[in-house]
């Protein structure tokens, strides 16, 4: 429900902003010159006023122009009461993007209050890929900030077993309930068939485009390829991007191997291939 609410009524706790560098001045002054045209801010009840959750930007121009009421959505508080969660939750979907350093940031917390929850929930919430939280967490339980667990809770509250540090990750060995193979074997149902034609269509325009990279002027090595990534996104973004690829192709692979691949079927020539 959207209402007009006294500037002074609202607490920014900076506690709940989710940006590890806080406000962009320049984007303060930037949304001083387009008041009219700013969402609600968010926020939920507080005592005899309101605590702000999202729009920390907005409501350092409006104290700036000297507004004395502002529109705002006032939010049902989450049920676990964790407002930061939520804080971080509305500020990843809109307006001035997080950072990288941001969501790791975020993943940090998370790690620290649910130190059992599995790194894919905790990727997920904060906008990240599972190597990126995996690495969070080993630097955590290096620096003795949270302590090492021998079993994940994933977002289906099921229970799985952690391999011993240095052995070899085997999910199936590990895993308390269905394989993956038996939740896919459970899924390809008869009833199930046009999820199957989806998959198999979709791995083969895959195949196609990465049978592509041959194409691109430049693509001739592997040095190549990871020096214009860094050369284009950065040293930060481009890390970003070699865990989202690395875990990406870890799964393409396997299942290349499931249906048959072997290394040595490999062209010997062309590309990165």
């Amino acid at each position: 429900m959207n209402t007009s609410v006294g500037l002074s009524s609202i607490i920014a706790d900076p506690a709940l902003q989710p940006r590890i560098g806080g406000l962009d001045f320049d984007h303060v002054k930037a949304l001083e010159a387009v008041a009219e045209a700013w969402p609600p801010l968010k926020v939920v009840k507080q005592g005899g006023g309101f605590l702000l959750v999202d729009g920390f930007h907005r409501f350092a121009a409006a104290q700036n122009l000297g507004l004395e009421t502002i529109c705002a959505e006032i939010l049902i508080p989450p049920e676990d009461g964790d407002l930061l969660g939520l804080a971080f939750a509305l500020n990843a979907v809109h307006g001035r993007p997080l950072t990288l350093s941001d969501r790791r940031a975020f993943a940090a917390r998370l790690l620290k209050a649910h130190p059992d929850w599995s790194e894919r929930e905790i990727a997920r919430r904060a906008g990240l890929v599972q190597p990126t939280v995996s690495k969070i967490r080993q630097e955590l339980e290096a620096q003795a900030a949270i302590a090492p667990t021998d079993s994940r809770v994933g977002r289906d509250g099921r229970s799985y077993m952690v391999p011993p540090k240095g052995q070899a990750k085997t999910p199936e060995a590990y895993q308390t309930g269905p394989t993956l193979l038996e939740r896919i074997g459970d899924a390809f149902t008869p009833a199930e068939r046009r999820n199957q034609r989806e998959i198999a269509r979709y791995l083969q325009k895959l195949a196609d485009a990465l049978e592509d990279q041959d194409k691109l002027t430049g693509f001739e090595s592997i040095d190549s390829a990871s020096d214009a990534c860094r050369a284009v996104l950065g040293t930060e973004a481009a890390q970003e991007l070699a865990d989202r690829l690395g875990w990406s192709a870890e799964n393409i692979l396997k299942i290349a191997e499931a249906l048959g691949y072997q290394p040595e079927d490999q062209p010997a020539a062309g590309g990165l291939g």
